[in-house]
């Protein structure tokens, strides 16, 4: 839902704040005061395209900024998450109009491309006029249409997934019969199998013994002092041994006694300090066999990468693949047979789903059809008569059926598709009664009209304004207008206007009180202000909110 909207140096618009709310938003004003101006506004923040005669007097670019409530928008939050944003439930989108023509997007201050902006808001707007081409009139909506109205949007995901499990299976058999194998390719793939086999490769390994590596080579470098000092006094051992005993030889006397007694002491304080470095030696917990095996490990691990795919996981797939062609190739015949009765069976499944759900949409589609009536009734249409046409088409993933909306908008006139059908004020109110139905199924946050009540007057535009009104329960609604029977059913009223001096002509956009609203009216309804027109257009607005 559009919370804010900041406009400056756009067209007539020298800069504009407006708070917009949920329900029904009525923009009115005189004519040519530039009330279509800000929706102009509002399709370039939906990345619609710019141009440089957009950008007003008062700069060298325009501004274009709104602020939307994204919380019920999944897609919306969706796009944001992939594209690295915070999915916050208040958003900032700008559109900045340059006077050379380019343009620069952004989404909460950071600039993207048109394409993500209009991705993100694509379900936030849908302004009449503009979006019916993809939408209502689009007869390749209408099948996913009557789905949402129907709520069997799980049943087309499951008819999806069996649709997908049978054109698999037929791809496969596809796949076979174009396969061409001799006894060479089949000795190749044995000795593929049997070397992926030999090399038993099991998930995590490579990363553990990674680990393990790494270990080893931070211990590597005291291992190797210690080796080299235990090699160096195992050559020297024996000579210290001697040396030893040839002192403790020397004759008994007061002289020699303290040397013998201290040659002994660090002789066997030695013996002692070695037998501790060897115990620490002991206790490493690899030896250069044990890293060399680690290392013959992982470069058979590599090489298995390098030749059968990227992961463990990939090799053996790629494996099974090759169990599966050697299969084939060994029983052919039979693995066709095998494969056909796969594809019969998905098939089957497929094709009772899919009947399943042409009955249901066979049957609620009159459900549909007395809906969308019964709104065209209420917009003074009494002989219009809505048909959804069904009929059997090519098998896809969303079943047997295709769809298209049909309408008559007169009595005694034949059905025609809906594109072909109605135009001005009936197209205009035919639309309006569909949004009606559609517009929450699809998603669509807000809705806006520009001046759709043309051409109409009286009961019919009383009629207009009420089915906006039932609209905005569920959406947010902005129309322009000129007719007082529709303004008077909005929940809030703007008025526009348009001031000029010697130089300068500007566009401004005001809310409107209660009595303010009362005033303008009135003066929609009899272009002058007077007692009676005052009360008259009180007692509208008050019998309009009854």
């Amino acid at each position: 839902m559009l919370n804010h909207l900041y406009i400056k140096n756009f067209v007539l618009i020298d800069e504009l704040n407006i708070d917009l709310t949920s329900g029904f938003n009525v923009f009115i004003g005189e004519t040519g005061a530039g009330k279509s101006i800000f929706i102009d506004a509002i399709s370039l923040l939906c990345a619609e395209r710019s141009s440089s005669n957009l950008v007003g007097k008062n700069g060298d670019k325009a501004i274009i900024e709104g602020t939307f409530d994204l919380e019920g928008d999944l897609n919306a939050q969706k796009v944001l998450l992939e594209n690295g944003f915070e999915c916050n439930d208040i958003t900032t989108f700008t559109r900045e109009i340059l006077n050379s023509g380019k343009s620069v997007a952004r989404i909460d201050h950071r600039i993207v491309s048109l394409s993500l902006l209009k991705e993100v808001l694509k379900n936030q707007i849908d302004i009449h006029g503009q979006r019916e081409t993809q939408y209502l009139l689009n007869r390749h909506t209408h099948l996913h249409l009557l789905d949402e109205y129907l709520n069997l949007t799980d049943e087309v995901s499951e008819l999806n997934s069996l649709y997908k499990i049978y054109t698999d299976l037929i791809q496969q058999k596809e796949a076979v019969l174009n396969d061409t194998f001799n006894e060479t390719d089949l000795e190749y793939f044995q000795y593929q199998i049997n070397e992926i086999e030999e090399a038993k490769l099991k998930e995590g390994e490579e990363e553990s013994l990674q680990e393990t590596e790494k270990h080893f080579e931070a211990m590597k470098d005291s291992y190797d002092k210690v080796t080299h000092s235990l090699e160096l006094y195992d050559s020297v051992e024996a000579s210290l041994y001697e040396l030893n005993k040839m002192v403790q030889s020397l004759p008994e006397s007061k002289s020699f006694e303290s040397i013998k007694e201290q040659f002994s002491n660090h002789y066997y304080e030695m013996n002692d300090s070695i037998s501790e470095l060897r115990k620490e030696y002991e206790q490493f917990e690899f030896t250069e066999e044990d890293i060399n095996a680690i290392e013959e490990r992982l470069f058979t691990i590599q090489r298995m990468k390098r030749k059968y795919g990227k992961s463990v996981q990939e090799i053996n797939s790629f494996k099974d693949e090759l169990l599966q062609k050697v299969e084939m190739m060994n029983h052919r015949n039979e693995y066709l047979e095998e494969m056909n009765q796969k594809i019969n069976l998905a098939y089957t499944n497929y094709l009772d789903k899919a009947k399943e759900l042409s009955k249901k949409r066979m049957k609620g589609s009159k459900k549909l059809d007395e809906n969308v009536i019964k709104h065209l009734k209420d917009l003074s249409l009494p002989n219009a008569i809505f048909k959804t046409q069904i009929t059997q088409d090519k098998e896809t993933k969303n079943g047997i059926d295709d769809v298209e909306f049909y309408i008559s908008m007169n009595a005694g006139e034949d059905l025609a598709p809906l594109i072909k059908t109605a135009s001005g004020g009936e197209l205009s109110r035919l639309m309006l009664g569909l949004k009606v139905i559609f517009t929450h199924l699809q998603g669509i946050q807000t809705v806006i009209f520009d001046e759709i009540d043309t051409g109409v007057s009286g009961n019919v535009a009383s009629l207009i304004g009420q089915k906006m009104k039932e609209l905005s329960n569920d959406t947010q609604v902005l129309t322009v207008t000129h007719l007082a029977p529709v303004a008077a059913y909005a929940d809030n009223h703007y008025l526009v206007t348009k001031s000029s001096t010697k130089n300068t002509t500007s566009t401004n956009v005001l809310p409107l009180d209660e009595k303010q609203t009362i005033e303008q009216l009135a003066l929609l309804a009899s272009g002058e202000l007077t007692d009676a027109s005052f009360a008259a257009a009180q007692e509208l607005l008050k019998r309009s909110h009854l």
